[in-house]
C-alpha cells in the first residue's frame, strides 16, 4: 500500500493492527499524519477570529459546557459538520497544497482542541497532552495551555511566542517508542516532539502506546474560565497569528502578505500572473497553451465562460486557483518546472481571497491597452469623400499587415466580388442579366456604380429588414398577442427612407402614443411587462455590453453589478403599457368587429377558393386598419428610483432600497423630467464612444465575416482591439457621416480589403482576436440570403414587385377620418385588391393546389421579408437558421444534414427551372448544351466552369437543352450556399 493511501487510513480510522505497526515504522508517513493534524489544529485558531458563524458560535459554546473529551468530540462534530472547507477558504486556502481529506475523528478532535482552549473547556486539556499540541495551540493564541497534573496559578503570566529555530530532518529513524522527527511544513509551524496517539480501534488491539515527552520548559498553567453567556463579542476571540512561511525571494510576495483591505488586481495579483503565468499564457504566444490568455480581459472571460477560469465568489471551482496549487510534480500544476516562478501559499492565497472577493479587475482591460496609443483619435472624416474615407481604412489596414510581417492580398476577381456585394447589399446573389450589365461596364468607377445602384434598390430594404428584425427581436405577435405588422412596417420604412441610426435609437427608446402614430413603440411592446428583456436588449444591441447575467447577482465575468443593473433599468420605469379603444375614426370597434365577422363567414361559405381568399384578405384588412388606428401602445412619464429586489443579497444596500437611476458608464447625465428622453439623449450622444463603435462593428462583421472589436454582444475598447487605430477611425467614419447607414455601408464596400480574395475563417481563438482584416473571410450564406437567392432564380421581377408599405397604412388617412363602417370597409376591400394583384398566377395555383412542400409553405414565392415573422417551425428558413427572434440575433448558420437532404429531394427545383422563371429564361437563349451550362454557372454560382465541370454538364444535358438537372447539382453544392 502507498505511504499515502496508508495516511488516508488512518485519518479514517480503517487501519488494521498490522498496518497500525507499519505506519509507526515509517517515520515519513507518520510525520505527514501528524503534521495534517497539527495544521487542521492551527486553521481552527485561525478560524477563531475571521468567523462568527452561528455553527462555530455553537461549537465554542459546546466545548465549555462538555465534562468529557468523547462527548465534546460529539458536540463538535454536530457544530461544525460542513464546515471546515469554508473555513479554510475563507482563509485563503494556505493548505490546498497538501491533499484534501474526509473529516474524520481526528480532525474533529484537534478542531475541539483549540475551540475549546479559548474559552477553557473542562474536557480539552487532556486531548492536548495526548496529541502534543500545547505549544502550538499556545504560540498560536498567545495564551498559556494548561498541563494535566499541574498547579493553576491564581494569576497567570503572559506568554510571548518565540520563533523557534529552523528544524532539520533526522539521519536515522529511531525504533518504537518512536520519537516524531521535526519536518519542514508548508507553514513553517514549530513541531513538537512528542508522538502521535493511536486512534482508539488501535488501542484496542494492544498497539503499543506512543509516549508523549515532556517540554524542556514547561508552559505555565491558567485558570480555567466560567462557562460564558451565549452572546458572544466579537473582542471575546482571540487574534489569530499570521500563517506565513519563508517570505519568497520575489517581492511580489512580501507586498502579497501585507494586503489589507480588498485585493486590488492590478496591484497584487496581476504582477503574480505577469511574473510566473505569462510566459505560457499570453497574447505574445502564437498558440498559448491552453488557449489560456491572462493579460487580457476579454480572453479571461471567455475560458472563465466555458471552464471555469475564474469564478468570481468561488474559488474552489475556479481553474485556475487548482492549477496554481497543485502539488509541484503534479502533471497539471502551474507554472510547470522551469517556467515561471511556482506561486508560494501567500501569493496562491491571495488570488484564492482576490477571487472569493468577487474578482474584481477594476479598470483593467489587457496589458496590451496600457501601452496603445491611437493616433487616429482626432481624425475627423469628410462623409462627401467616400473614396477617400475608404483609402484611408485601407492605408491602416496596410499598416497593420506591415507590423505582423503581412502583406495586403490582391483583388478578387468581378464575377466573386460582384456575387459578394449583391449578398451583402440585397441578400441575394445577381440575376444574369445583372452580371452582364456589370461586367459589359468597362468604366473606373463600375464598383461605386453597382454599390450604389444597390443601396438604392428595393432589394436593400428587404435585405437591411431581415437584419434589423433578427436584432431588434421583431415579430409579428408582440407580448400579449399584440399585433407587430406595425412595428415591422416601421423597421421597414426607417430603411426605406435612410433614417439616421441615432435616430432610430431615440424613437425606439422614447416612444409615446398608440398604433400607427407610434410603431416604434413596439420595441417595449416586444416584451410588455418583461422590462428585463427590454434593457439587456438595449444595452447589447446600442452598447454591445452583456448586462444579463448582473439581474440576480453580481456579474461573475464582468464589473457590472446587481444595483448597476437595477439602476440602469430605471431610466425605463416611466414607460408605462396601454391599450386605447381600438376604433377606426368615428368608427366604434363592435361595428369594425361585425364586419370582420361578417366576412369571415362569407370566407367560410364560398367553395371558390379565390373568392374565398378574397373575403379573408379583405377580414385580415379591417383587423389591421383596427390596430393600426388604435391598439397596444405605450405611454412615456415620469419614472422612479429602482427598488432593489427583496432578495438582494449585498451589503453596498439593503433589499426594497430605493435607487435613483444611473448609467453604466461615463459621467452621469443631467435627468430630465422624462428618464426614457434622458436615456435615449445619453446612448447616443456623441461622446458616447460605444454607441458608434457597437454599430460600426455591426456593420463591419456584417460585411467582413467578423467584427473588429470582440463580439458585437461584448465590444471591447478601442485600445484593446487588434487595431486601435483602425477601430477609432470607424467610430469617427460613423460619427462623423451622422450615422447615415448607407453611407457607412458604401465606405466600407469601397474599400480595397472588401474587394480583396476572401480567407478561410480563422478557429483558434487568438487567430479570430488578431485577425488584421486583410480581407473578407469565407462563411455559410444566412438563412434568408439562401432563400431569397433561390427566389432571384424562380420569381420574376423578384424586388420590383415589393411594397414596403403595411397593411392599411396606404389608405390609413382615410380610415382615420371615416364617420362610418362602410367608409372603413371601403378601404380594407382596396387593401385586399391591392394585395391579390401583388400575387402572380402561379403562386396562386401552388397555394390552391397545394403543391408546395410544408418547407416551402406558409408565405408563398415571395423574398424572406414578406413571409411570416419569423416563419413556422419546419419552414426552410428555420431549417437554414431562422432565430425564433427570443434573443438578439439567435440565428446561426452551421452546416445540417437535414439542409443537404432538402437541397437533394425538394420539388422546389422544378419550381426554378419551371418555364417563365428567370433562370428558364436566361438558358432558353442558348443553342447548344456547352452554352446551357455556362449559363448555368452564371446564373447560379456566378462563375464559369471549370473545363472538367463543362464537360460532365455538357454530357448530363445530352441532346436536350432542359437545365432542370443542372440546376438541381448546382443548387445542392455547398459553393451555392457559402460566399467568397
Amino acid at each position: 500500500m502507498k505511504p499515502e493511501e496508508i495516511i488516508d487510513q488512518a485519518l479514517r480510522d480503517e487501519l488494521t493492527e498490522a498496518e497500525w505497526q507499519a505506519l509507526q515504522q515509517d517515520a515519513e508517513a507518520l510525520a505527514e499524519l501528524r503534521q495534517q493534524i497539527q495544521m487542521d489544529a492551527v486553521l481552527r485558531v485561525a478560524l477563531a477570529s475571521k468567523d462568527k458563524s452561528e455553527c462555530l458560535q455553537e461549537a465554542i459554546m459546546a466545548s465549555v459546557a462538555t465534562q468529557s473529551g468523547e462527548a465534546l468530540m460529539e458536540e463538535i462534530e454536530k457544530a461544525t459538520i460542513g464546515h471546515r472547507r469554508g473555513a479554510r477558504r475563507r482563509l485563503g486556502n494556505p493548505l490546498t497544497q497538501w491533499r484534501t481529506f474526509t473529516t474524520t475523528r481526528w480532525k474533529q478532535m484537534a478542531a475541539a482542541l483549540v475551540l475549546g482552549s479559548m474559552l477553557g473547556s473542562l474536557a480539552w486539556p487532556d486531548m492536548v497532552d495526548q496529541l502534543g499540541l500545547g505549544e502550538i495551540v499556545a504560540q498560536r493564541t498567545g495564551t498559556p495551555v494548561p498541563v494535566p497534573g499541574t498547579v493553576t496559578p491564581e494569576a497567570p503570566a503572559p506568554m510571548v511566542a518565540q520563533q523557534p529555530p529552523e528544524p532539520t530532518l533526522p539521519k536515522e529513524t529511531p525504533p518504537v517508542p518512536l520519537e516524531v522527527a521535526k519536518v519542514e511544513t508548508a507553514l513553517k509551524m514549530p513541531v513538537i516532539e512528542e508522538p502521535v496517539k493511536a486512534p482508539e480501534k488501535v488501542k484496542e488491539a494492544q498497539t503499543p502506546a506512543l509516549v508523549a515527552k515532556t517540554p524542556a520548559e514547561p508552559v505555565p498553567a491558567v485558570p480555567t474560565p466560567a462557562p460564558r453567556a451565549p452572546e458572544m463579542q466579537e473582542s471575546a476571540l482571540p487574534t489569530p497569528m499570521r500563517l506565513t512561511s519563508k517570505p519568497s525571494p520575489d517581492a511580489s510576495g512580501d507586498a502579497a502578505l501585507t494586503v489589507q483591505g480588498k485585493v486590488d488586481f492590478e496591484k497584487h495579483v496581476l504582477p503574480l500572473l505577469k511574473r510566473s503565468c505569462f510566459e505560457c499564457h499570453s497574447s505574445t504566444q502564437k498558440k498559448p497553451k491552453g488557449d489560456i490568455r491572462l493579460d487580457d480581459l476579454a480572453a479571461i472571460r471567455e475560458k472563465s465562460r466555458t471552464d471555469n477560469l475564474v469564478f468570481p465568489h468561488k474559488p474552489d471551482k475556479s481553474s485556475l486557483i487548482r492549477s496554481i496549487t497543485l502539488p509541484k510534480d503534479h502533471e497539471d500544476a502551474m507554472p510547470p518546472e522551469g517556467k515561471g516562478t511556482p506561486l508560494t501559499p501567500e501569493e496562491s492565497g491571495l488570488v484564492h481571497r482576490w477571487i472569493e472577493e468577487g474578482a474584481d479587475f477594476g479598470e483593467w482591460t489587457s496589458e496590451r491597452a496600457r501601452e496603445v496609443k491611437v493616433s487616429t483619435e482626432s481624425e475627423s472624416v469628410n462623409p462627401a469623400q467616400t473614396l477617400k474615407t475608404a483609402q484611408r481604412i485601407d492605408e491602416l489596414i496596410r499598416q497593420d499587415l506591415e507590423k505582423r510581417g503581412q502583406t495586403v492580398r490582391k483583388p478578387a476577381p468581378d464575377l466573386i466580388w460582384a456575387r459578394r456585394v449583391h449578398l451583402d447589399l440585397v441578400g441575394r446573389i445577381p440575376t444574369t442579366d445583372e452580371i452582364q450589365v456589370f461586367m459589359a461596364d468597362k468604366s473606373p468607377d463600375r464598383h461605386a456604380k453597382l454599390v450604389d445602384r444597390l443601396l438604392a434598390s428595393n432589394g436593400h430594404v428587404s435585405h437591411m429588414f431581415n437584419f434589423w428584425t433578427a436584432l431588434l427581436r421583431a415579430r409579428d405577435q408582440l407580448d400579449g398577442d399584440v399585433k407587430g405588422s406595425f412595428y415591422l412596417a416601421w423597421i421597414k420604412q426607417s430603411i426605406r427612407d435612410n433614417k439616421p441610426y441615432d435616430q432610430w435609437a431615440r424613437e425606439l427608446l422614447s416612444p409615446e402614443g398608440y398604433g400607427w402614430r407610434a410603431p416604434a413603440a413596439g420595441y417595449y411592446l416586444r416584451d410588455g411587462a418583461n422590462r428585463a428583456a427590454n434593457i439587456e436588449s438595449t444595452a447589447s444591441l446600442f452598447l454591445g455590453l452583456q448586462i444579463s447575467c448582473a439581474q440576480c447577482h453580481d456579474h461573475p465575468y464582468d464589473r457590472w453589478t446587481r444595483k448597476d443593473y437595477h439602476q440602469f433599468m430605471a431610466w425605463t420605469s416611466g414607460i408605462q403599457m396601454g391599450t386605447q379603444a381600438s376604433k377606426v375614426g368615428q368608427v366604434e370597434s363592435e361595428e369594425i368587429k361585425k364586419a370582420v365577422e361578417r366576412y369571415d363567414s362569407m370566407a367560410m361559405n364560398r367553395m371558390d377558393p379565390e373568392r374565398r381568399a378574397k373575403y379573408a384578405r379583405i377580414s385580415s384588412a379591417l383587423e389591421s386598419l383596427q390596430l393600426a388606428a388604435g391598439g397596444a401602445g405605450v405611454t412615456n412619464g415620469e419614472g422612479t428610483a429602482a427598488k432593489l429586489p427583496d432578495d438582494y443579497q449585498y451589503k453596498d444596500a439593503k433589499p426594497g432600497d430605493l435607487m435613483p437611476a444611473a448609467v453604466l458608464y461615463g459621467e452621469p447625465p443631467t435627468p430630465g423630467p422624462r428618464p426614457a428622453d434622458t436615456l435615449a439623449d445619453w446612448i447616443t450622444a456623441r461622446e458616447n464612444t460605444r454607441f458608434s463603435l457597437a454599430l460600426a462593428n455591426r456593420l463591419w462583421e456584417k460585411l467582413f465575416g467578423l467584427p473588429f472589436a470582440g463580439s458585437t454582444e461584448q465590444v471591447k475598447e478601442i485600445a484593446d482591439c487588434a487595431n486601435p487605430d483602425l477601430a477609432q477611425y470607424l467610430v469617427n467614419v460613423v460619427r462623423d457621416s451622422k450615422y447615415d447607414l448607407r453611407q457607412i455601408l458604401r465606405v466600407f464596400c469601397l474599400t480595397q480589403a472588401y474587394r480583396s480574395e476572401s480567407s478561410v475563417q480563422p478557429q483558434e481563438a487568438t487567430e479570430v482576436t488578431n485577425y488584421a482584416f486583410a480581407g473578407p473571410v469565407l462563411r455559410r450564406l444566412q438563412a434568408e440570403q439562401v432563400w431569397d437567392s433561390m427566389m432571384a432564380l424562380a420569381v420574376p421581377k423578384l424586388d420590383e414587385n415589393l411594397d414596403f408599405d403595411p397593411p392599411g397604412v396606404k389608405e390609413l388617412e382615410k380610415a382615420v377620418t371615416a364617420t362610418k363602417a362602410s367608409e372603413v370597409t371601403t378601404v380594407a376591400r382596396k387593401m385586399a385588391t391591392d394585395e391579390e394583384k401583388a400575387m402572380t398566377a402561379e403562386q396562386r395555383r401552388a397555394r390552391r393546389m397545394g403543391e408546395m412542400a410544408q418547407e416551402f409553405a406558409g408565405g408563398g414565392f415571395e423574398r424572406a421579408s414578406e413571409l411570416p415573422q419569423p416563419t413556422p417551425a419546419g419552414h426552410f428558413l428555420r431549417l437554414f437558421g431562422q432565430g425564433n427572434r427570443d434573443f438578439i440575433g439567435d440565428n446561426w448558420s452551421a452546416t445540417t444534414v437535414p439542409q443537404a437532404l432538402l437541397m437533394l429531394n425538394s420539388d422546389f427545383f422544378d419550381h426554378v427551372a419551371r418555364s417563365g422563371s428567370p433562370l428558364n429564361t436566361s438558358l432558353r437563349r442558348y443553342m447548344n448544351a456547352r452554352d446551357v451550362a455556362r449559363g448555368a454557372f452564371l446564373a447560379i454560382l456566378t462563375r464559369e466552369p471549370e473545363k472538367a465541370e463543362l464537360e460532365a454538364c455538357i454530357e448530363i444535358l445530352g441532346e436536350s437543352r432542359n437545365p432542370k438537372s443542372i440546376a438541381r447539382a448546382l443548387l445542392s453544392t455547398a459553393e451555392f450556399t457559402f460566399q467568397k
